[in-house]
């Protein structure tokens, strides 16, 4: 068996909490090398009464590797654990420090899980789980009220380009809600319906207003409404890593400078803002000046966004964010 292939690391997507009870592990090897993986578990403190061999499933591959995963409840939510990699009669045991023949009987050498803090493990809702998803750039989908078109909106069907515009808007997608019930879809994903300067709204003006070219707040709570009644789950974007560079405390900076109360807000490395050969001077998405990065270290804006995240649950209904 080739050893040097074989990965394993007790922590991110290797070793994590399923559930408030169970710890999946998972072990990387050569793809079609090991015929047969185990997990060697059990407690640290009682590991003699504890102790089992899990067999492990290969549950993906992909053009040079084979991964195996298998699934335990440690009786005290803490797990001492290594492996036994079989190559048809093969066996090697593997432990955090090292490849040996003979099984460990001492658990001090092995990779450790030390708890399941229930405040740690990941808890998406329950529908998420069942849920499938139909992605929509509102500026591309449908075009449901041509009185909402910009000024320079082109005809629909035509070559779309960076900075172009086709009038998709919030009702086109309501006209369209019995083509995506028949694609068997139950939520949407939409990205950014805030108002900003751009086809694709990424470069957020204003949080707390849908963009005038897609509706407003009335026209997104119908499609809300119509959707949940279909069984449809609505969720939007969340552009919270950047924002755009007419959101009004961006442009407070850009006319106070260092003092603007909104300084600390985003990732400002001189005053005044500028941009030299081709790289602004604060923080952004990429180095398009478009989209600066907001500090989301800073206590006020970690509080602006979160009544953000809240005032479109509670006052329009959506099902969540996407970050």
């Amino acid at each position: 068996m080739l050893l040097e292939a074989v990965y394993h690391r007790p922590r991110l997507n290797w070793s994590y909490a399923y559930d408030q009870n169970t710890i999946h592990l998972r072990l990387r090897a050569k793809k079609g090398d090991l015929t047969q993986v185990y997990a060697w578990t059990g407690d640290k403190y009682t590991w003699d009464t504890t102790k089992e061999l899990i067999p492990m499933s290969l549950f993906t591959s992909d053009e040079m590797f084979d991964y195996w995963e298998c699934e335990t409840v440690p009786p005290h939510r803490r797990l001492k654990y290594g492996f036994l990699l079989q190559k048809d009669h093969e066996r090697m045991w593997m432990t955090e420090s090292e490849f040996q023949t003979n099984r460990p009987e001492n658990p001090e050498k092995l990779f450790e899980f030390p708890y399941i803090n229930r405040s740690d493990v990941f808890t998406p809702p329950a529908w998420v789980k069942d849920a499938i998803f139909y992605q929509i750039f509102p500026e591309r989908f449908a075009n449901g009220d041509p009185s909402l078109d910009p000024d320079n909106v082109q005809p629909w069907g035509g070559k779309p380009e960076r900075d172009s515009f086709f009038g998709g808007d919030l009702q086109g997608v309501i006209d369209h809600l019995d083509y995506l019930s028949e694609l068997g879809i139950n939520a949407i994903y939409f990205t950014p319906i805030f108002t900003a300067t751009t086809n694709h709204k990424y470069d957020t003006e204003d949080y707390m207003q849908v963009d005038p070219q897609f509706g407003d707040a009335k026209t997104l709570k119908k499609l809300v409404d119509v959707c949940h009644e279909r069984g449809i789950r609505v969720l939007l974007d969340a552009v919270f890593n950047h924002a755009g560079k007419t959101f009004a405390p961006f442009v407070d900076v850009l006319e106070k400078g260092a003092e603007s109360p909104y300084k600390d807000w985003f990732h400002v490395n001189q005053f005044p803002l500028e941009i030299q050969n081709e790289i602004p001077s604060y923080d952004t998405f990429a180095f398009e000046p478009l989209m600066p990065k907001l500090n989301t270290e800073n206590p006020e804006v970690k509080q602006y966004l979160l009544e953000v995240a809240e005032y479109w649950i509670k006052e329009i209904g959506i099902d969540g964010w996407r970050l």
